[in-house]
């Protein structure tokens, strides 16, 4: 069986699933476009390597910030972790909130030969002139993705290039079925009022600041010529930003805010539509759901 456990940034998944992992003896499959990213720790609120259970957790850690890492590369390292580990689990938990990662997972999604290209000519533009270039070359997809998710403008603008077809023409090929057909897949969607979480991404951003996201950032840029879809993750390009000396450090904590919330409210659009999930407004109603259907 695989439960699926998505949601906002801020909401409380990780710790959700730890509980849930340590009920069905379960482990947990990261489904976070950033948390894969080894050494991007304060800035993605991942689990700590010291933590008795970073242990239960598949997909954290597994590529460098130098590294470019895809939407295909998830699948492929998805099914294969998940194919080990249900032979000695009945039970597998997923956990994440990056909406696209979850589809390509655990859904027909085909993807064509990925085909090598210069993406140099991008990393001097702004999210607008970004958004721009895909408006170009692939309209559908760019009235679908907004302006600031630059990671998935980047994916779009890579495959619109390099593709025979768009990304939208791409997704209309899919059947959109579970690609375990096989399998129990049961999808819990944990979804704060929106006050709530607003007020709990603020605080988060502030304990990351308070925690060393400046200093990791810096560590980072020292260590690694970061790569593109590792740069974009909201909280290290504004960091970014401001060490490049574009705004001061107080406009650097609000822009994070603000995106964090407005990513926030993309996400609970995407799970609301695009995964056949039971919500549920708090973790405590989750759980006792989850527990009552295990029944």
């Amino acid at each position: 069986m695989l439960l699926v456990i998505v949601g906002p940034t801020g909401a409380g998944k990780t710790s959700l699933a730890i509980e849930l992992a340590k009920h069905f003896n379960a482990p947990i499959i990261n489904a976070d476009a950033y948390q894969i990213y080894d050494e991007m720790n304060i800035g993605t609120a991942k689990i700590a390597k010291e933590s008795a259970d970073y242990k239960r957790h598949f997909l954290l850690d597994i590529v460098k910030p130098d590294e470019t890492y895809s939407v295909k590369h998830y699948q492929e390292d998805f099914r294969r972790v998940y194919e080990q580990l249900k032979k000695t689990y009945e039970t597998i938990i997923v956990c994440g909130g990056t909406g696209l990662y979850i589809k390509a997972a655990l859904y027909d999604y085909v993807f064509e030969d990925e085909k090598e290209s210069d993406m140099s000519d991008l990393e001097k533009l702004d999210n607008e002139q970004l958004h721009q270039q895909l408006l170009l070359l692939d309209p559908q997809s760019a009235q679908a993705i907004h302006p600031n998710n630059s990671k998935r403008v980047l994916r779009a603008l890579k495959i619109a290039r390099t593709h025979p077809f768009s990304k939208s023409e791409g997704i209309a090929r899919q059947k959109h079925q579970l690609y375990y057909l096989d399998e129990v897949v049961k999808f819990y969607f944990l979804n704060p009022e929106r006050e709530q979480l607003y007020a709990d991404i603020n605080k988060r951003v502030d304990e990351m600041f308070a925690e060393g996201l400046v200093d990791e950032v810096k560590y980072l840029l020292e260590k690694y010529q970061m790569s593109l879809t590792a740069r974009a993750a909201i909280g290290f390009k504004e960091v970014i930003d401001f060490l490049n000396g574009q705004y001061d450090y107080e406009r650097c904590v609000e822009l994070i805010k603000l995106r964090t919330r407005n990513y926030a409210k993309r996400q609970v659009t995407y799970f609301k539509h695009q995964l056949p999930c039971q919500t549920f407004n708090s973790r405590e109603q989750l759980l006792k759901g989850v527990l009552q259907n295990d029944k």
